[in-house]
C-alpha cells in the first residue's frame, strides 16, 4: 500500500524555497514529508516567474474592478494600460530575481499552495515606487503571479 498525502503537503511537492524561508515541515502528526538541499536557482535560468498580461489589461485597468482602487492608484503614479506589457516583464523579471535571492515573504500555504508576497520596484515621474506583489509556488522553480498589488 502507499504512501497517503495530505493535499496540502502535495501542493508542495517539487517546489523550491530559500532554507530559511520555507513552510514548517512537518505540516502535521505522521507528515512524512522532507525537504531536499538543491542548488540556489539561476533567474531565467532555471527558476522563472509568469505573470498574465491579464493582470493588468483585464484586472488593474478594467472598468470591471474599478471599485477596489487599484486602478486609480497605478494611474495617479503615472501608469496606464498602456504599460501592461511593460509592467508584466517587470514584474516578471524582478519577482523571478526576488525569487532566486530569496527576497519574499511567505504568505498563506492551504491545499491551493504556498503564496509569496514580492515587492516589485519602479521609478516613475522621479518617485519610488513599491508594489507588493502576490505570487503562487509551482514545481521546479517557477511562481506565477496571483495579484499584482496585494492588500
Amino acid at each position: 500500500m502507499g504512501l497517503l498525502h495530505c493535499p496540502t503537503c502535495l501542493v508542495l511537492d517539487n517546489c523550491w524555497f530559500n532554507n530559511i524561508l520555507k513552510p514548517v515541515l512537518p505540516q502535521h502528526e505522521k507528515c512524512h514529508c522532507v525537504a531536499n538541499n538543491i542548488s540556489k536557482p539561476i533567474s531565467n535560468v532555471n527558476a522563472s516567474a509568469k505573470c498574465d498580461l491579464k493582470k493588468f489589461t483585464d484586472y488593474i485597468f478594467s472598468d470591471k474592478y474599478a471599485w477596489n482602487g487599484k486602478r486609480d492608484l497605478f494611474e495617479i503614479l503615472g501608469f496606464t494600460t498602456k504599460d501592461s506589457q511593460y509592467l508584466k516583464e517587470q514584474y516578471e523579471q524582478q519577482a523571478a530575481r526576488k525569487y532566486c535571492n530569496s527576497k519574499y515573504k511567505l504568505g498563506k500555504l492551504d491545499t491551493q499552495g504556498q503564496r509569496i508576497n514580492i515587492d516589485i520596484e519602479f521609478v516613475k515621474n522621479g518617485r519610488n515606487i513599491v508594489f507588493t506583489s502576490g505570487w503562487m509556488v509551482r514545481p521546479k522553480g517557477t511562481i506565477s503571479n496571483n495579484t499584482p498589488l496585494a492588500d
